[in-house]
């Protein structure tokens, strides 16, 4: 029982190709975010440490010349000049007595870190985040003790890197989902034009099932994957056309040659029963019946020994067979025959054996076919003869006559099943002892070729690996 196709736009390759897309797309763009949020993070860290450090620097310079006085003022004007809230400054006594401040009405609640300056060293400094009562936004703050022991406090607020990174997140999610969308569209139409080469395929086989098996796949330009896919299909259904239409012409010949012997079986038949009722009649035609039922088992024989052969499950008895042996004893064979009708019949045998690995008796019925096809298409005084040749990889046998030859449309088809050239169709021939010779010759891995010209012969040749 066959499952109905679904036509669910979910479980479209389309779709799911289109999927992945968008989950690889939104994968590396939160990964491209994230490096770039921590590198900036970092940047803009370390810049405004830099300055911090700057600051500080330059207030120890200016305590060491002018003293504490001129460093009241400069924090002063330091802190108007970039904001009372964005900035102050400090400097503590080696016992943590305020020396020194500019306007800290905007950092109220910031008190006196004596736990942090315990053990820091002279000459250095500690750069510490900290969190304001009151304000959205920590502030930087970097302590350094100079010299004397006196130390010195610069605070910054990371307001304007936090409302810097705020903007970058938001910036970020908005361009995420629009990248997202414009990446799922173009992914969509990149993943249907990239499977329309695929529908296509689709379409023709079910115009295929439909029984049209004269339409073909449109080889489009999506890709050397989709083109191959379209030849490879466009060449399975040139051969099952081929093999649909050999299927009606083999059931019409085998119509054909089954019907004239079951026709003249009925003849017979009906002739005996409507004649005089004499034993002799009825031996007669027990006689005629037998001889025509023994044909029509023939003919399916043979066609059964060509379809097993072709189809490599005929069962083969291999052995050594000394090819020059094999043709010896078929010319023995066929030389009374050719007598009779007065056909002389040639063998060029080397002396030395050809082995090769088949089955005889298949063999033997090959050089069978071919000699009686040479002496019976030879008209009387005519000549049939046999080739063999041995190389060091394999062995030629030729069948060559000087009959009525075959015509150059027919050569093609000769080896055909059931196929009879127009100058043969007169005979009780079947037309199945070539197909039968070429099935056979093509198990065992040769060939078998054929070369003729009416009114001069034919010349058969057959090829076997040694």
């Amino acid at each position: 029982m066959f499952s109905k196709r679904r036509n669910s736009i979910f479980g479209t390759v389309a779709f799911r190709l289109t999927l992945w897309y968008a989950v690889l797309l939104a994968v590396l763009s939160l990964t491209v975010f994230v490096l770039v949020y921590i590198r900036l993070t970092y940047t803009l860290g370390h810049r405004l440490d830099e300055v911090l450090l700057s600051s500080v620097k330059e207030f120890e310079e200016l305590y060491d010349e002018q003293s504490i006085d001129g460093l009241k003022d400069e924090f002063q004007r330091e802190a108007a000049s970039g904001g009372a809230k964005r900035v102050f400054f400090q400097m503590f006594s080696p016992d943590l007595k305020l020396l020194a401040t500019s306007d800290m009405s905007k950092w109220k609640g910031i008190g006196k870190p004596l736990s942090v300056l315990e053990d820091l060293p002279n000459n250095k400094e500690l750069f510490q985040t900290i969190s304001v009562p009151g304000r959205k936004y920590n502030s930087r703050v970097i302590y350094k003790k100079i010299t004397d022991g006196s130390i010195i406090e610069v605070g910054h607020t990371l307001k304007d890197n936090s409302i810097l990174m705020e903007r970058y997140r938001e910036t970020f999610g908005w361009g995420f989902l629009v990248i997202l969308a414009l990446g799922s569209i173009v992914g969509w139409l990149l993943a249907n034009r990239a499977m329309s080469g695929v529908k296509r395929v689709t379409q023709t086989a079910v115009r295929i099932g439909r029984g049209d098996l004269t339409h073909r796949v449109p080889v489009g330009q999506e890709g050397l994957e989709i083109h191959n896919l379209a030849l490879a299909f466009n060449e399975m259904l040139e051969r099952i056309q081929s093999l649909v239409t050999e299927l009606k012409e083999v059931t019409n010949n085998v119509a054909h040659d089954l019907r004239s012997p079951i026709t003249r079986i009925r003849g017979i038949a009906e002739t005996t029963l409507t004649g005089q009722q004499k034993l002799d009649a009825y031996q007669q035609m027990s006689s005629s019946v037998i001889e025509e039922c023994d044909r029509l088992v023939g003919i399916i024989n043979t066609m059964l020994d060509i379809a097993e052969t072709q189809s490599g499950v005929a069962n083969f008895t291999t052995t050594q067979v000394d090819i020059a042996g094999l043709i010896r004893e078929a010319y023995e064979l066929f030389q009374p025959v050719a007598e009779d009708k007065g056909v002389i019949l040639e063998c060029n045998i080397p002396a030395n054996s050809l082995f090769v690995l088949g089955d005889i008796g298949r063999l033997q019925r090959v050089m069978a076919n071919l000699l009686d096809n040479a002496i019976n298409y030879t008209d009387s005084g005519g000549r049939v003869v046999i080739y063999v040749e041995g190389t060091q990889t394999q062995v030629k046998i030729s069948v060559e006559d000087n009959g009525i030859g075959i015509d150059e449309e027919d050569l093609h088809q000769i080896f055909e099943r059931f196929y009879r050239a127009e100058k043969s169709r007169s005979s009780h021939r079947n037309g199945l002892g070539l197909s039968l010779a070429h099935a056979i010759i093509h198990a065992h891995e040769g060939e078998i070729t054929v070369e003729s010209s009416p009114g001069k012969g034919s010349t058969f040749t057959i090829i076997l690996p040694l």
